[in-house]
């Protein structure tokens, strides 16, 4: 059996480098792809820390890479197509069941199966490591979306991580907005806000944003992109009356706030999670046509080899200086 280098995730804490791995070979609708890149994203950080999928398990579901065989169903691609590999949202809201990189084996590895259905080829001038950022810029694609925002409208994103960039990003690049802020503990992250095009960055602090929303008018939408009960309650302080909060963010576990919160300022509340086909389509044309820069968001890129300290620094990290790092393999 030909064996491949891989990153198996095995208990809470521990990642195991292997150069002993065994290649996957593909079934009839599948095609096997040979990764060139995979970033590392908030999920698999979270089960990284509290083992919240079945081991052992290879993580990964952003990601790039050649295919290298495929099956004998598989009509749509062939051998030396580039492509990514992305779970792809089912209608009626479901979470795709194959799960790459949470239910099966994902890209941190030399190889991966991907099902057909969950392969999309990359154009010739979008590269492998913008490829790899495709999934993020989707999920966020989907969320402004159904946020139904207009242009001109005032807007605060809760969270400067990867994916609240990603969110002023696209919210420049798709929207025009009258005012636009980032609130973000991290000075690093409120730097790039700014560096992103941010009319202005703030740390949680509610007298430092009720002056700002005191010149410039209160938020029409809040997004949320920390994934915390304190940033979750900090939207319905910054939110005007009548606004719309949309969560990005993804909560662990039940949150208590008082609900009539909602009555009293005619909150709309929308929730937006993965992506679908269009979804995924649109990121795609859009890196193409080089309406954003990807890469801009990749700060750190490593070895396979050494996942178990880039992990563990994630969870060490008492001030964060990144905002994506991306596996190299």
């Amino acid at each position: 059996m030909t064996k491949m280098k891989a990153a198996v995730f095995e208990d809470i804490k521990k990642i195991t480098y292997t150069e002993d791995y065994p290649k996957p070979t593909p079934g009839p609708d599948d095609v096997i792809l040979k990764v060139k890149y995979c970033a590392i994203c908030g999920s698999d950080i979270s089960n990284f820390k509290y083992k919240m999928y079945q081991t052992p398990l290879i993580m990964g579901h952003e990601f790039s890479g050649e295919i290298v065989e495929v099956g004998e169903n598989v009509n749509e691609y062939k051998v030396g197509d580039r492509a990514i590999g992305i779970n792809v949202l089912q209608e009626g809201g479901y979470g795709n069941i194959r799960g790459i990189g949470i239910f099966q084996d994902g890209g941190f590895a030399e190889y991966a199966r991907i099902y057909k259905e969950d392969i999309f080829t990359i154009p010739d001038n979008v590269s492998y490591l913008e490829a790899a950022m495709i999934e993020s810029f989707s999920v966020v694609h989907r969320a402004i979306k159904y946020s139904t925002i207009q242009n001109q409208e005032n807007i605060a994103i809760v969270g400067g991580g990867n994916i609240g960039l990603i969110t002023l990003l696209l919210l420049k690049a798709y929207k025009d907005p009258n005012n636009i802020i980032v609130v973000e503990p991290y000075s690093f992250l409120r730097d790039k806000a700014l560096e992103f095009g941010s009319d202005d960055a703030f740390p949680p602090s509610k007298t430092k944003l009720r002056r700002h929303f005191k010149k410039e008018g209160s938020p029409d939408f809040v997004f949320e992109c920390a994934g915390n009960e304190k940033a979750f309650k900090l939207t319905f302080d910054l939110v005007k009356k009548g606004g719309t909060i949309v969560l990005e963010g993804i909560q662990k576990g039940s949150i208590s706030f008082p609900v009539f919160l909602i009555n009293n300022k005619e909150i709309t509340l929308k929730g937006s999670i993965s992506h679908d086909k269009d979804d995924i389509l649109e990121t795609i044309d859009l890196f193409a046509q080089k309406k954003v820069d990807p890469t801009q968001l990749i700060t750190d890129i490593i070895e396979l080899k050494d996942i178990q300290s880039s992990f563990e620094s994630f969870l060490e990290s008492k001030d964060r200086d990144f905002i994506k790092v991306v596996v190299k393999l």
